[in-house]
């Protein structure tokens, strides 16, 4: 419910930008990259300003997923997910502590098997971009390195030119080529991309830029010739010329800062127009190093590689995001000029047991940070469990509009307003961007900064100064909430009628009985409006809302967002062009695939993914499952090993539900253990800030036998395991198997049986919370603090909940 002034009485904000400069062309043959051409004819190529495909512009989406962070039997339906979010291309580590722990001893099998991940990839028309390392962070012990070769070389030596360095990562870069042979682009394979190092500035003797030459050629040398190569770009990055490709990104929270308290707003929520690097990214065991100018950077499109598909939980900071916490960073980031939308991560996981040693960062080995041991969620779209958060429905908004309309985008030059906030900590000026190419563009607002609470912007109306025009819109100011994020199109040609512009976000597009179908969702509390030039269009035709034809335009107002045809406009040359303006919470509803051929939007409550012609729904919780299908199938979908219901339209879509038997898992506990007294939390490490307790503290949890009746995968998805506690740190074992664990942030903790029958369970499950202090001096979020009693310390289970996962897969081929 829109609860703002109403516009016609607010006061009028002008905000104005000037866009009527022309931009330069983009430079092409500055960089010396590889084969672009894929067998097939295909080609991928980058010119200053953005990726190519086929010659044409491309702005993809790319999600980061750790194939070996997952069971491989998991592999494919979570790559499904990640497609029918709109996920274009899967960036994945390869860690070399997990392939060759023990040196000489190299491990591809089971879950580390990088090879039929990448197939897997190919399969479903997904691309791959591999991050070799030879050093990746990703909080992982020594950065990722094995610990002998920490042991055998010298500090100095690691990540330089130093012979015995470069021998050992030729050895693993060998093997890593016999894995991926035959799936390179240039074989007609999926892996078009390279990143070489990570986080990197160093600049002593075999440092910098030069070792990063001697990186490029080794790996040229084992073969791996594609067409991109990346380095991270950010904090003086420190790289050759013209050799490969900076990319940059930015987090809505900092885990790995020092301090207990919430910090200032975050630059991410702020439009970039001087800088491309995030004020919160760092590099570990980094040098002090001057930043790339725009001079050098002008090179190189502004391309993402890491922008938070969330944080994960550290032990001294633990955020707890919500949903829009990372969505709002994309209207931010596209609207800065960014062509390559790079998530870290898209996609949680669990760490392996070492054979050795645990794998996580740790301070316990001199590094930064201390993440639980197994455990990786991330609060990613797709978390540690492989359920489809919140987050995931929402991102999906603007991958579609990047899917289908990001080689408009990818040209557009970005182009900062007038008056502009002076710093991410002013939250009372307006935050907005366009792009433009020519008179054409989209407009980018954002009124969200996490954990800050944002004014309501009254009477905003936007002035835009174009080659050979000044657009003023909307006609009459709105007001736009707190909390509103947003991107709307101006001058954009619909199938031959030119939009003026839009008070509403262009979401995705599809062909049916050879007429275009746009699709639009409307903003909560602004009020859906279309302006059309009458110079391309006939007639608009509207079931609700209004339409008035004066000074050259047909403006239609009072639009009703509805699953129904909110529009019918007639070009004047062409077909009738189709428009609907769904409200967002439909959107978040609607997803597109390709079905036996053909483009369908697919209207469902559940989660989601498509398998080739099938349909896969997930419910958790609910043995329900509903769907609307537009447009109707050649014939009616069938449920695999059930019955489909036909139900009443519900607008454009035609509906079906159907129920699958419920199952009830009960779960009893039985306290084993009551919890010790814990000593005062240590400093030290690397950031000098609070430390995970010792083992012998871990020793004071309280612990729990978990008994599970019903606990029957078959039929199902999954079970999840949904934990509420109160406690420091909690872990979940199989006699002394660590099975997972976390750091209490407040929320529950949720647990994939699944993935633990996956580890294979031979023992009763048991559960530990480690007492949290009360003066424990690290940071949780507003209201998330425990309750303490007069000990000062919590470990308190308070329910342990068992909810089914139903699924149901529906063939739309007969």
């Amino acid at each position: 419910m829109w609860s703002g002034v109403p516009a016609a009485r607010a006061q009028k904000l002008a905000l104005s930008v000037d866009a009527a400069s022309s931009s330069s062309p983009p430079e092409s043959g500055y960089l010396r990259l590889g084969t672009r051409t894929a067998p097939n004819g295909h080609t991928l190529d980058v010119n200053s300003q953005y990726l190519l495909r086929d010659e044409q512009p491309w702005l993809p989406v790319m999600g980061e997923f750790h194939f070996a962070r997952f069971p491989r039997a998991r592999w494919e339906e979570q790559l499904l997910k990640m497609k029918a979010g709109g996920v274009q291309i899967v960036a994945t580590y390869v860690f070399w502590i997990f392939h060759e722990e023990e040196q000489g001893a190299f491990d591809f099998r089971g879950d580390r098997d990088l090879r039929a991940f990448v197939e897997l990839c190919a399969k479903h028309g997904l691309y791959v971009v591999v991050r070799i390392g030879p050093w990746n962070h990703a909080e992982l012990r020594n950065g990722g390195f094995p610990d002998w070769l920490v042991q055998q070389l010298p500090a100095s030596a690691l990540r330089s030119n130093d012979p015995a360095y470069l021998a050992a990562v030729r050895t693993y870069w060998q093997q890593l080529r016999q894995q991926t042979r035959g799936l390179l682009w240039k074989e007609g394979g999926p892996i078009i991309g390279v990143q070489l190092e990570n986080e990197y500035n160093r600049n002593k003797a075999g440092q910098g830029a030069v070792h990063i030459v001697e990186l490029k050629k080794l790996a040229l040398a084992q073969g791996f010739d594609v067409p991109l190569y990346t380095v991270t770009g950010w904090q003086g990055a420190r790289y050759p010329e013209q050799e490969v490709l900076p990319v940059f990104g930015g987090y809505p929270d900092e885990p790995w800062g020092r301090g207990p308290t919430k910090m200032p707003p975050v630059e991410v929520y702020n439009f970039r127009f001087r800088s491309r690097e995030g004020g919160n990214l760092g590099i570990q065991g980094g040098e002090t190093a001057v930043r790339n100018t725009p001079e050098q950077l002008a090179h190189y499109p502004f391309l993402g590689a890491e922008f938070g598909g969330g944080v994960p939980v550290m032990y001294r900071r633990r955020p707890l995001l919500t949903p829009h916490d990372v969505a709002a960073m994309l209207p931010v980031q596209l609207g800065s000029g960014v062509n390559l939308y790079g998530y870290y991560m898209f996609h949680g996981g669990r760490n392996p047991q070492g054979k050795r040693t645990w794998l996580q960062e740790s301070t316990r080995t001199n590094s930064y940070n201390d993440l639980p041991r197994i455990g990786y969620d991330f609060q990613a779209p797709l978390g540690e469990t492989g359920a489809e958060s919140p987050l995931f429905a929402r991102l999906k908004l603007v991958h579609y509009f990047l899917n289908d309309f990001g080689s408009l985008l990818a040209p557009m030059t970005p182009h900062a307003p007038t008056v502009q906030p002076p710093s991410a900590s002013d939250l009372r000026t307006p935050r907005w961007a366009v792009r433009t190419q020519g008179r054409s563009g989209f407009l980018f607002f954002n009124n969200y900064v996490r954990n800050y609470a944002m004014p309501v912007q009254e009477g905003v109306q936007f002035t835009v100064q174009l080659p050979g025009e000044v657009l003023t819109f909307p006609q009459q100011p709105v007001t736009v909430p707190a909390g509103s994020y947003f991107i709307w199109p101006f001058n954009l040609d619909l199938g031959g009628a030119r939009l003026k512009y839009a008070t509403a976000q262009l979401f995705t597009r599809l062909t049916v009985n050879q007429e275009p179908y746009y699709v639009f969702f409307a903003q909560p509390g602004i009020p859906a409006e279309m302006v059309f030039d009458a110079a391309t269009v006939q007639s608009v035709v509207t079931p609700s809302g209004a339409v008035a034809a004066n000074n050259g335009q047909f403006r239609v107002t009072g639009v009703v967002p509805s699953t129904g045809l909110t529009l019918t406009v007639q070009p004047r040359t062409g077909p009738a062009v189709r428009v609907l303006v769904l409200s967002e919470q439909q959107a978040l509803q609607t997803w597109k695939a390709s079905l036996h051929g053909t483009e369908h939007l697919v209207l469902t409550p559940q989660e989601i993914y498509f398998d080739h012609d099938q349909i896969q729904l997930q419910s958790e919780g609910k043995p329900e499952f509903q769907f609307g299908i537009f447009p109707a199938l050649p014939h009616a979908p069938k449920a695999i090993g059930g019955a489909l219901k036909p139900g009443t339209p519900d607008g454009v879509f035609f509906t079906y539900s159907a129920a699958v038997p419920t199952r009830t898992i009960k779960v009893e506990t039985h306290l084993l253990k009551p919890a010790g007294t814990v000593p005062p939390i240590r400093f030290g490490g690397p950031s000098k800030g609070a430390m995970e307790p010792s083992d012998t503290t871990y020793q004071q949890a309280a612990q729990w036998r978990l008994a599970l009746t019903g606990a029957k995968l078959t039929g199902l998805d999954d079970i999840i395991l949904r934990v509420t506690y109160a406690g420091d740190a909690i872990r979940l074992s199989a006699g002394d198997k660590l099975l997972t664990d976390d750091f209490y942030n407040g929320a529950p903790w949720r647990i994939s049986y699944r993935n633990l029958v996956a580890d294979g369970l031979r023992k009763p499950l048991q559960l530990s919370i480690l007492p949290l202090r009360q003066d424990a001096p690290i940071y949780l979020e507003e209201g998330r603090r425990p309750s303490f009693p007069a000990t000062g310390q919590v470990s308190e289970l308070r329910q342990v909940e068992a909810t089914a996962r139903y699924r149901l897969a529906v063939d739309t081929t007969h």
